[in-house]
Protein backbone atom coordinates (compact mmCIF):
# COMPACT_ATOMS: atom_id res chain seq x y z
CA UNK A 1 0.00 0.00 0.00
CA UNK A 2 2.79 2.43 0.95
CA UNK A 3 4.66 1.79 -2.31
CA UNK A 4 1.48 2.35 -4.30
CA UNK A 5 0.80 5.66 -2.57
CA UNK A 6 4.42 6.81 -2.88
CA UNK A 7 4.57 5.84 -6.57
CA UNK A 8 1.42 7.78 -7.37
CA UNK A 9 2.43 10.82 -5.31
CA UNK A 10 5.87 10.78 -6.96
CA UNK A 11 4.22 11.19 -10.35
CA UNK A 12 3.27 7.78 -11.74
CA UNK A 13 -0.20 7.54 -13.21
CA UNK A 14 -2.74 5.22 -11.60
CA UNK A 15 -2.25 2.81 -14.52
CA UNK A 16 1.54 2.81 -14.16
CA UNK A 17 1.27 2.42 -10.39
CA UNK A 18 -1.09 -0.53 -10.96
CA UNK A 19 1.41 -2.09 -13.40
CA UNK A 20 4.29 -1.59 -10.95
CA UNK A 21 2.39 -3.29 -8.13
CA UNK A 22 1.27 -6.10 -10.46
CA UNK A 23 4.88 -6.73 -11.48
CA UNK A 24 5.68 -7.10 -7.79
CA UNK A 25 2.86 -9.62 -7.36
CA UNK A 26 0.25 -7.27 -5.86
CA UNK A 27 -3.12 -7.36 -7.62
CA UNK A 28 -5.02 -4.10 -6.99
CA UNK A 29 -7.25 -2.00 -9.21
CA UNK A 30 -6.61 1.62 -10.13
CA UNK A 31 -9.71 2.49 -8.07
CA UNK A 32 -8.22 0.80 -4.99
CA UNK A 33 -4.96 2.72 -5.43
CA UNK A 34 -6.89 5.96 -5.86
CA UNK A 35 -8.81 5.22 -2.65
CA UNK A 36 -5.52 4.59 -0.77
CA UNK A 37 -4.18 7.98 -1.90
CA UNK A 38 -7.40 9.76 -0.92
CA UNK A 39 -7.49 8.11 2.52
CA UNK A 40 -3.82 9.00 3.14
CA UNK A 41 -4.68 12.69 2.54
CA UNK A 42 -0.99 13.55 2.20
CA UNK A 43 0.01 17.18 2.39
CA UNK A 44 3.65 18.30 2.01
CA UNK A 45 5.06 20.11 5.04
CA UNK A 46 5.44 23.84 4.59
CA UNK A 47 8.77 24.63 2.91
CA UNK A 48 9.59 21.00 2.16
CA UNK A 49 9.27 19.04 -1.06
CA UNK A 50 7.49 15.67 -0.98
CA UNK A 51 9.45 12.41 -0.85
CA UNK A 52 10.27 10.85 -4.19
CA UNK A 53 11.09 7.37 -5.41
CA UNK A 54 13.29 6.22 -8.24
CA UNK A 55 12.41 3.06 -10.13
CA UNK A 56 14.62 1.09 -12.48
CA UNK A 57 13.79 -2.06 -14.38
CA UNK A 58 15.75 -4.47 -16.52
CA UNK A 59 15.34 -7.90 -18.06
CA UNK A 60 17.72 -10.64 -17.00
CA UNK A 61 18.11 -14.14 -18.44
CA UNK A 62 18.67 -17.21 -16.31
CA UNK A 63 18.87 -20.59 -18.03
CA UNK A 64 17.07 -19.35 -21.16
CA UNK A 65 14.26 -17.80 -19.11
CA UNK A 66 13.51 -14.08 -18.99
CA UNK A 67 12.82 -12.29 -15.71
CA UNK A 68 12.07 -8.64 -14.94
CA UNK A 69 14.21 -7.18 -12.18
CA UNK A 70 12.97 -4.03 -10.44
CA UNK A 71 14.88 -1.74 -8.11
CA UNK A 72 13.13 0.96 -6.08
CA UNK A 73 14.97 3.69 -4.18
CA UNK A 74 13.19 6.05 -1.81
CA UNK A 75 14.76 9.50 -1.74
CA UNK A 76 13.98 11.73 1.23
Amino acid sequence: MALGIQSYVAGLSLSNTDELLEALGVQRSRKAIHDWVQKANLQPESGKSPNQIALDETVIRINDQQFWLYAVLRMA
